[in-house]
């Protein structure tokens, strides 16, 4: 099913023949009961809480359940922390932005036979970037307004001269000048989701967390600065080179400074020669399992199998002084996304699941508006399995 097929799958699943009893449902709120019966058929799927007690990957109806979600992603570590004198060294890996469920993970390590590996620590290039508040840019509220979400957000190098360099962070797709920030949630979450999926060339976009900055409620807009080589900033955010949203209809445009990390906002460590590169498996520790198993010579990290621990968004790995970890490989679930009519966007997982998440939104619509029909509704969902 596409999204306009799901969308009519739900009215006449809701309506009964002919009675029109809820022909005002508006597609913003089918695209609302979609997309939580979408996270519940994950949840579902992936757990062990359906009729036949399997979690992910139990079954072959498990495996294709959610098989267009598992996804592959690799990233260099950066060095965190000298954990004791042993000694135990702690890398960290940062998750990516849509990870939802993890399903396995390895290390890419360096070693030298067992003996003892040296390292050089070398700190990382410096970052480019610009925060975007979704409130008071997004939203248009820093010009003082609600009236609507930006039309299209660009960098220009000077907002002074709009005939310099610009360059598209992202343009949207499917939108109109009705969306506005008081449609909350209809709408909110399809723009955050549109704007991370649609990164203009030369950009990448994070939600609240890249790296070591930590930005609540922003986006952080990364520049390569090597496709646009006029970016210009500072610490200070004082540069020229700034992130233009341009407001619908009679909005006012909003601005936000350029920034720069400094040189060394993480660090990573080069082994010294001689070394050998190979891929292990990690092997999980819960937080408070981790300081026992450290101090136990039989369960503590081995260069066959680095102990690692969850923590925020990130993994952290331990190490020994015989295996310096490269970067860190993971298969996960990711987040799907959402479900909109409006942006024309289809529901990601197979299609053999679209029936059974518009018999799960038939049902909660109806226990909403407190149908008598929600028990009959809920025994056919037990039938979809």
């Amino acid at each position: 099913m596409n999204v306009t097929e799901m969308h009519i799958a739900v009215q006449q699943g809701v309506d009964k023949i002919h009675s029109l009893q809820a022909d005002m449902l508006l597609s913003e709120e089918i695209d609302i009961e979609l997309n939580k019966s979408m996270s519940r058929f994950i949840n579902t799927k992936y757990g062990r809480n359906n009729i036949y007690r399997k979690g992910f990957e139990e079954s072959q109806k498990r495996i294709d359940d959610l098989r267009t979600l598992v996804t592959e992603y690799e990233e260099d570590v950066t060095y965190k922390e000298l954990f004791n004198n042993d000694p135990i060294y702690v890398d960290t890996f940062q998750l990516p932005s849509d990870y939802m469920y993890l399903v396995n993970q390895r290390s890419r390590i360096y070693t030298n036979q067992c003996r003892t590996i040296g390292f050089d620590t070398i700190d990382s290039s410096e970052i480019n970037y610009i925060l975007l508040d979704f409130n008071d840019f997004v939203c248009n509220n820093g010009a003082g307004t609600s009236t609507a979400f930006v039309e299209d957000i660009t960098m220009v190098q000077d907002v002074d001269d709009l005939t310099l360099g610009q360059a598209t962070i992202w343009s949207p797709t499917g939108f109109n000048e009705t969306w506005t920030p008081a449609a909350f949630p209809a709408n909110i979450e399809s723009v955050k989701q549109n704007i991370l999926d649609n990164p203009g060339l030369g950009f990448n976009i994070y939600w609240e967390q890249y790296g070591a900055i930590q930005a609540p409620g922003q986006f952080i807009v990364i520049v390569d600065t090597d496709t646009h080589d006029w970016f210009n900033a500072d610490p200070s955010g004082s540069a020229l080179t700034q992130a233009l949203g341009r407001g619908y209809g009679d909005a006012d445009d909003v601005y936000s400074p350029a920034l720069i990390l400094d040189a060394g906002y993480s660090t990573s460590r080069q082994p010294q020669l001689p070394y050998e590169e190979q891929y292990v498996g990690n092997k999980f520790s819960q937080q408070d399992d981790i300081f026992a198993l450290l101090s136990d010579p039989f369960n503590t990290t081995k260069h066959t199998a680095p102990l690692t621990t969850f923590r925020g968004q990130a993994i952290d790995i331990y190490t020994n002084d015989i295996f310096i970890i490269r970067s860190v490989k993971i298969t996960y679930i990711r987040r799907p996304r959402e479900i909109s009519l409006s942006l024309g966007v289809d529901c990601e997982l197979p299609d053999h699941t679209h029936q059974e998440i518009v018999a799960m939104a038939v049902s909660s619509i109806l226990e909403e508006i407190s149908d008598p029909r929600f028990t009959s509704a809920g025994n056919e969902i037990l039938k979809n399995e």
